[in-house]
């Protein structure tokens, strides 16, 4: 299932289209998403009616569905306080109206003490920001959200929590760290880029009747991908492919790992080349050195790059005759450096990690952040598919975006990305570019799991992946 995902700007104006097309105000809005928040509040959180519940407001369009939250919350009996930040008067004209309804009923209470307040509370529900945030924050808000994180109390935010960037997720200054998130509509790109898996805690997307939106952004679930591989009786090794393995011996480990996941992948033959001989690892590689002079023509597959970090002439001219007779090329690490991006490519992947895509496009990794999906298409628009590794694998196409999260920090360890490009170079000898990388994520995805259970996420190491592969399809999922 792909689900679409948003940016701010986007999200807005599928907000106005649905209010002008069913005939909504913005204030039935704020009341419908008002009434699916504290259903999905009292579903997941499941809080004690006997303890209290303290909602915490801004003046913008987040808050207003904060007090509309709160007031459904009030009706059903539940000990709900509210606290609003800001001046009032400077919301919008559906904010003002719900606000005007807390201030004239006497049974809704009113808190000034906030500090207090949220040390004594046990559920706090976080409206101060939503998607309107683009600044660092600051001054009373600062102090607010460093008091939530603080509190001991389960905390549930409306949208995302409040002080990450909603167009890329990544922490402005301070950022509550919430329990619990109700994702309103859709998801928007800061739900899920950068730093939002840290703070989202348990994630839900919550219907409130939005029209359906166009976007060229998806969300994949690596759980639903399809992985089947096929085999046939009349058969040989050849029949699954034979791919080179391009690395350098100052780092043998890694294109080594490579051609190891790639065979527990189901690769028929991997030939590693090495600069200079180097300890032979596997007995199930062939290997080889470059100054054998590679015939490409034999290969279905090039997997140029892990562990090369030195310039040598030997590595650029075998890149180059792979590109010049148009193979399929798997290019990581130190071989992006040999691509020109001025030229035009064609079944040429790349996996960069953010400092080697920095590196890549000679671009700050802190600009590239702030907008990732914008450097991945300036660099599609050439003809490679891109994928760059992160809490949330983005990977681009000429037209369109895939975002998977594996939701496993194991992965964040030496080699990783080895096994990935293995992976990838494996399913390519069938698969077209974009389906071998979206099918090969989904296939780590699912053998780090495995390894997680088993070694922790503390623990695990790339070999741990790679000795899990097998498991994607000898076990049912």
């Amino acid at each position: 299932m792909m689900i679409k995902v948003f940016s701010v700007e986007e999200m807005k104006k599928i907000e106005q289209i649905t209010c002008e097309n069913k005939e909504l105000t913005e204030k039935d809005l704020m009341y419908q998403a008002g009434y699916v928040l504290a259903k999905d509040f009292l579903s997941r959180v499941m809080p004690d009616i006997n303890q209290e519940i303290l909602v915490l407001a801004n003046v913008g369009n987040n808050g207003g569905d904060a007090i509309a939250m709160f007031i459904e919350l009030q009706k059903i009996g539940y000990n709900v306080k509210l606290f609003v930040i800001g001046n009032p008067e400077s919301g919008s004209e559906a904010f003002s109206f719900y606000y005007q309804k807390v201030l004239t009923d006497l049974k809704f209470l009113m808190i000034e003490n906030y500090e207090q307040a949220i040390k004594n509370t046990s559920y706090i529900i976080d409206g101060l920001f939503g998607i309107g945030l683009n600044r660092e924050v600051s001054g009373e808000y600062y102090k607010i959200i460093s008091g939530i994180n603080k509190s001991k109390a389960i905390v549930y935010s409306i949208d995302l929590p409040s002080g990450i960037n909603p167009d890329n997720g990544m922490v402005l200054k301070a950022a509550v760290v919430a329990d619990f998130t109700g994702v309103l509509g859709t998801y928007k790109l800061g739900n899920l880029l950068n730093d939002a898996l840290d703070y989202h805690g348990d994630i839900k997307v919550l219907d409130i009747g939005l029209m359906e939106g166009y976007s060229d952004v998806y969300l994949l679930d690596y759980k639903d991908i399809d992985v089947a591989r096929k085999r046939v009786h009349n058969s040989n090794k050849y029949t699954y492919g034979c791919n080179a393995y391009i690395g350098s011996s100052a780092m043998p480990g890694a294109i080594n790992l490579s051609a190891i996941a790639a065979m527990k992948a189901g690769l028929g033959l991997a030939e590693v080349f090495y600069d200079e001989e180097v300890i032979r690892f596997e007995k199930e590689i062939i290997y080889r050195l470059l100054s054998e002079d590679v015939d490409v023509k034999r290969y279905d597959v090039v997997c140029f790059g892990p562990g090369i970090s030195e310039d040598k002439k030997a590595f650029q001219d075998v890149l180059k005759k792979a590109i010049d007779l148009n193979k399929k090329i798997v290019v990581d690490a130190g071989g992006l450096k040999y691509l020109d991006l001025s030229k035009n490519y064609h079944n040429l992947i790349c996996t960069p990690h953010l400092g080697e895509f920095s590196k890549m496009l000679k671009v700050d990794s802190n600009l590239i952040k702030k907008d990732p999906i914008h450097y991945l298409r300036s660099v599609a628009k050439s003809g490679l598919v891109m994928l760059l590794k992160g809490p949330t694998t983005i990977i681009q196409e000429q037209r369109y975006t895939y975002l998977i999260q594996s939701r496993n920090t194991g992965l964040a360890t030496a080699g990783s990305g080895d096994v990935l490009t293995g992976i990838i170079s494996s399913l390519f000898v069938e698969e077209t570019s974009i389906n071998a990388v979206v099918k090969a994520v989904a296939i780590q995805a699912i053998a780090a799991d495995y390894a997680k259970q088993k070694f922790g996420e503390v623990s695990m190491m790339a070999s741990d992946v790679v000795n899990n592969i097998y498991k994607v399809w000898a076990k049912k999922r």
